[in-house]
C-alpha cells in the first residue's frame, strides 16, 4: 500500500511541517538533552496521531504556556525505536507495540505506560433497503481490492444475495485531513482500492446519497456516521464478520476490539519521564473530556469514558507494560498443534459439540479431546491435572475444591449461564399446578411407568396420563430424573414411551400435549419459549414450596430443575498455547453467540468481558514469571545513517 501511504503523507506532512523536525535532527544530542528539559515535551511517532497532538497542543498552549510540546514524524516503529532508546518522552502509535519491541524496550532499561487515545475506525454504509447485513473481511476484498471494478452486483460477493446490483460506491475526498480509505487500503490486499469509486465532497453529501439510492455503498470514518445516522436517513452501516460472529461498528466493539476496520491510536510513555509535572500534566489534558474532542475533530472515535478513566489511573500510578492492547498476549497462530483435554457432565455434551465447531476450522492442528463422564469425574481430572476444561452443571464442592488446592491446582470458573427443564401440561389440566421432585420421578421413571395421573399424586384425578417424550437414553431425560433423585442414584426413563420419532423435536411435543388432556412432556426453557403451543409449565416444589419457571427464578437458582453451566479452566494449562486459544475462544463473541442459540440463559458478554481480563491477567503474570532476565549488552557503535532520497516518505502510521 506504499503508493497511498506516499500520496496521503505529501498532505499530512504539509499540515505538520511546522512541528515535524527531520530524521538526521532526530539523533542528535541536542534534541537529547532538551528531552531532559522539565518543560520540553517530546513526541515522536505516527503522523496520524501527531495530528491529534498538535491539535490538543495549540488548544493547550492557553493553559501552561511555558510548556513546550515538540512533534516528531516518522511513523510507528522509529517512534518506538527511540522510545526504547530514552530519545523521546512518548511514542506516539498507529496500531500497539510489538513482542519484539517490548523486549527491546525491557533490554534497555524502558519501562512503558500504554495509553489509549482512540480509535481509526471506518464504516462501510448502506440504505436499510440494501440486501447486504453482514461481509468477511474476504469478501471485503472482493467488493473493494484494485481488481474489484467489475464487482457490480451483491452475487459477485455473495451468491446468497442474490442478484443485486451495486450502482456505485462513494468516498470522501483525499485532501481530508484523515481520510478513510487509508485505513481500508492498509487493511485490504494489494495497492489502493478499487479505480472506479466515486468521490462526495461531505459525509453529509454522502449520506443524502445512501438514504435515496438502495444500490449504493458509502465509505465513511465511524465518527461521520455516528453523526449522519439518525432517524431521518434510512441509512445503516455493514457489520464485518470475524469467525461465525457479525460485528456491528460501535463504540463498545471498538472498546472490546472486536470490529475488525479500526485501529487503536496509542501512546508509549516512557515511565521514568512522568516525572516531569508538564509531561503527566499534558496527557491527563488529552485524556480529559476537553482534550478528546480534538479526536473528534479529526474524525475519530473517542473510547468509552471507563477506558479513559483508566488511563488517567496508568498514569497516576505508573501502571507500566500493556494494558490496552493485551489481547496479543493471546493471539496464537493458525498453525498451533496440540491437544486440550476436556471433560464434564454428558448434559453439555451437544452444547460443547456446538462451541467446538468454529474452533477446529480456525486451529486444524489443534485436537479437543472432549471425554464427558460427568460432574464428579470432570473434577476430579481437573484436580489430578489430566484436564484442561471441564464443562459442569454444578460449581466444585468443598471436598473437590480442597484437592485441587492439595494439588496446587489453580482455576478459573467461567459460568456460562442456566438450562432449565420445564414440565409442561395441557391448558385444561387443572390439578397438576405443583408437583414435587417425587412426582416427577413418578411421572417420568420406569420405577413406575405411572398410566394415571393420580399414580403421580395423592388427589389427582384417574385421568389417563399419556407420556409425550423421547426413548430412553436421551440425554436431557436422564439429566431430569438425576435431579429428581434428590443426589440418590437416578432410576431408568420410563420405558412405555410410544415409538415416534418425532418426539424428539420438543415443538412437536408441546404440540401434542396441546392437543391431548392428559399429556405431559419436558423441555428446556428455551424451547418452551419457542414453541408457540397452547401449553402450561408447572410449578416445581424442592421442598421449599411451589416455585415457577420464570427467567428470574431460574437464574437465582430458587427452581429446582434449573442448572448453572460452567466452563472451568486448569491454570497451570495455560503454559501451552493450544490451551490459551481455546481459553480464549471459549470468552469471544463466536462463543456468546452459539450459547445463545442454544437457548442459553444469562449468557451475559459483561461477565465474558471481565473474564477476559482475568485471563489476561493470569497469562501475563505467567509470562513474566517464565521470561528470562535480560542480560546486559555490550554499548553498540553507531553505524552510518544514509542521507534520505528524494522519493523516501516518512511512515505515516
Amino acid at each position: 500500500m506504499l503508493t497511498y501511504f506516499r500520496r496521503v503523507g505529501v498532505f499530512l506532512i504539509a499540515c505538520l511541517a511546522l512541528i515535524a523536525i527531520s530524521p538526521a535532527q532526530s539523533l542528535s544530542p541536542a534534541r537529547a538533552q532538551g528531552a531532559a528539559d522539565a518543560n520540553r515535551l517530546t513526541f515522536e511517532g505516527s503522523a496520524l496521531v501527531a495530528a491529534v497532538i498538535e491539535a490538543a497542543k495549540a488548544n493547550y498552549a492557553a493553559r501552561a504556556p511555558q510548556t513546550e510540546i515538540a512533534l516528531t514524524v516518522s511513523g510507528t516503529a522509529t517512534g518506538i525505536d527511540q522510545l526504547c532508546n530514552s530519545a523521546t518522552d512518548v511514542a506516539m502509535a498507529y496500531g500497539a507495540i510489538t513482542d519484539a519491541q517490548i523486549a527491546d524496550c525491557a533490554a534497555k532499561g524502558v519501562a512503558f505506560v500504554e495509553l489509549l487515545l482512540g480509535y481509526d475506525a471506518v464504516a462501510l454504509v448502506v440504505n436499510n433497503a440494501s440486501p447486504a447485513q453482514c461481509l468477511s473481511v474476504d469478501q471485503l476484498n472482493t467488493l473493494l481490492s484494485p481488481a474489484a471494478a467489475e464487482v457490480k452486483n451483491w452475487s459477485a460477493v455473495d451468491a446468497s444475495l442474490g442478484d443485486a446490483p451495486i450502482e456505485a460506491i462513494y468516498i470522501l475526498p483525499d485532501n481530508e485531513q484523515r481520510p478513510p480509505r487509508f485505513l481500508l487500503d492498509r487493511l485490504l490486499a494489494g495497492d489502493g482500492l478499487r479505480p472506479d469509486l466515486q468521490v462526495v465532497e461531505s459525509a453529509t453529501a454522502m449520506s443524502d446519497k445512501l438514504n435515496v439510492e438502495r444500490n449504493a455503498i458509502g465509505i465513511m470514518p465511524l465518527q461521520d456516521l455516528i453523526v449522519e445516522r439518525t432517524p431521518a436517513k434510512a441509512i445503516r452501516p455493514l457489520q464485518i464478520r470475524t469467525g461465525t460472529a457479525c460485528i456491528e461498528p460501535n463504540a463498545v466493539n471498538l472498546d472490546e476490539g472486536r470490529y475488525p476496520l479500526a485501529e487503536s491510536l496509542l501512546l508509549y510513555v516512557n515511565a521514568a519521564r512522568l516525572d516531569k509535572q508538564p509531561l503527566a500534566d499534558f496527557l491527563r489534558y488529552l485524556l480529559s473530556s476537553d482534550g478528546r474532542r480534538n479526536l473528534i475533530t479529526l474524525k475519530y472515535v473517542p473510547p468509552s469514558e471507563v477506558l479513559y478513566a483508566r488511563g488517567i489511573g496508568y498514569i497516576e500510578t505508573r501502571r507500566t507494560g500493556r494494558t490496552y492492547s493485551r489481547v496479543q498476549a493471546v493471539n496464537v497462530p493458525a498453525n498451533t498443534a496440540g491437544v486440550v483435554a476436556l471433560d464434564g457432565s454428558p448434559a453439555l455434551n451437544a452444547l460443547v459439540k456446538d462451541l467446538n465447531a468454529p474452533f477446529s476450522p480456525r486451529f486444524a492442528s489443534i485436537t479437543l479431546l472432549n471425554q464427558p463422564f460427568g460432574n464428579a469425574a470432570a473434577y476430579r481430572k481437573l484436580c489430578e491435572n489430566r484436564a484442561d476444561i471441564v464443562f459442569t452443571t454444578r460449581p466444585p464442592d468443598d471436598a473437590e475444591a480442597n484437592f485441587c488446592q492439595s494439588n496446587a491446582v489453580q482455576t478459573l470458573q467461567m459460568p456460562l449461564g442456566y438450562d432449565a427443564d420445564l414440565i409442561v401440561v395441557n391448558l385444561e389440566n387443572t390439578f397438576a399446578r405443583c408437583l414435587s421432585l417425587a412426582n416427577v420421578e413418578r411421572l417420568f421413571s420406569a420405577d413406575y411407568n405411572a398410566k394415571t395421573w393420580a399414580q403421580v399424586a395423592q388427589g389427582f384425578p384417574d385421568q389417563e396420563l399419556v407420556v409425550i417424550a423421547p426413548r430412553s437414553g436421551n440425554v436431557q431425560a436422564d439429566a431430569l430424573l438425576t435431579v429428581a433423585a434428590r443426589g440418590q442414584l437416578a432410576p431408568r426413563f420410563r420405558t412405555d414411551i410410544a415409538e415416534n420419532a418425532q418426539n424428539n423435536d420438543p415443538t412437536f411435543r408441546a404440540t401434542a400435549v396441546q392437543n391431548t388432556l392428559g399429556g405431559v412432556t419436558f423441555m428446556r426453557y428455551s424451547e418452551f419459549m419457542r414453541s408457540g403451543a397452547r401449553v402450561q409449565a408447572i410449578q416445581i416444589d424442592g421442598g421449599n414450596g411451589c416455585v415457577p419457571p420464570t427467567l428470574a427464578n431460574i437464574q437465582n437458582g430458587s427452581y429446582p430443575l434449573a442448572r448453572p453451566l460452567f466452563a472451568t479452566l486448569n491454570l497451570n494449562s495455560l503454559s501451552r498455547p493450544e490451551v490459551r486459544a481455546y481459553a480464549w475462544y471459549l470468552l469471544g463473541d463466536d462463543a456468546l453467540t452459539i450459547l445463545n442459540q442454544n437457548g442459553v440463559i444469562g449468557a451475559d458478554p459483561n461477565a465474558f468481558t471481565a473474564l477476559r481480563e482475568v485471563l489476561l491477567e493470569r497469562i501475563e503474570a505467567l509470562e513474566r514469571a517464565t521470561a528470562p532476565t535480560p542480560q546486559p549488552t555490550a554499548t553498540a557503535t553507531a553505524e552510518p545513517t544514509a542521507e534520505p532520497t528524494a522519493a523516501a516518505t516518512p511512515d505515516l502510521q
